[in-house]
């Protein structure tokens, strides 16, 4: 984790007993450090879905919504036009980021979402055979071309294979380390400010 250090000087006996209360006090109630340290990490991760990177700066592969390439059962497919970013379709994913701040530790996660699968899935990809049970799909276009009005069609059950190539958005990395020290040493030193 992040290290620091830190020299306070005290004038007499009274400033140095404050200085070790408050040293005391931050070490069997930590969580005001916790809890910088869940807004420090997960500003990181939402910036990650801006910047379309994971931890250490490496990009994500690109969906083929935002113009990435696919492989389908006939083959490569073409690059689809850019019509957005990766894993921000619908902003359900980078809504649910959240911290929580727990006893002795924080934690960092996707929370809330209807579907807990997807955040794992794009976090660690996915390889794998999934099966579609029978539903109803309502349908607004064909081929590109708008319809006049919606039709929904039953869509039989099937199987289909996943290919999702892993894109982490949660992680740590030099720069969140960077980060976290800084905003623990101000905090630290906001708690001295006045001795």
């Amino acid at each position: 984790m992040a290290g620091f250090s830190a020299e306070v000087e005290v004038h007499g006996l009274d400033d140095a007993l404050r200085v070790a209360r408050r040293l005391t006090n931050l070490g069997e109630h930590p969580a005001p450090l916790l809890g910088i340290a869940g807004a420090v990490l997960e500003a990181s991760t939402l910036r990650r879905f801006d910047e379309e990177k994971g931890p250490g700066g490496v990009p994500w592969p690109k969906s083929r919504r935002a113009g990435g390439f696919s492989v389908g059962r006939r083959g490569p497919r073409q690059p689809r036009a850019g019509l957005g970013k990766t894993l921000t379709d619908t902003g359900d994913l980078r809504d649910s980021i959240r911290y929580e701040v727990r006893d002795n530790e924080v934690e960092i996660g996707s929370d809330g979402l209807k579907n807990p699968v997807k955040a794992l899935a794009n976090q660690f990809g996915s390889h794998r055979q999934t099966v579609v049970v029978r539903h109803t799909r309502t349908i607004n276009s064909a081929f590109g071309v708008p319809l006049p009005k919606p039709v929904t069609v039953t869509v039989r059950g099937h199987g289909r294979i996943t290919n999702l190539p892993a894109r982490p958005f949660i992680g740590i990395d030099d720069e969140d380390r960077r980060d976290l020290g800084e905003a623990w040493n101000d905090y630290l030193v906001s708690l001295f400010d006045g001795i």
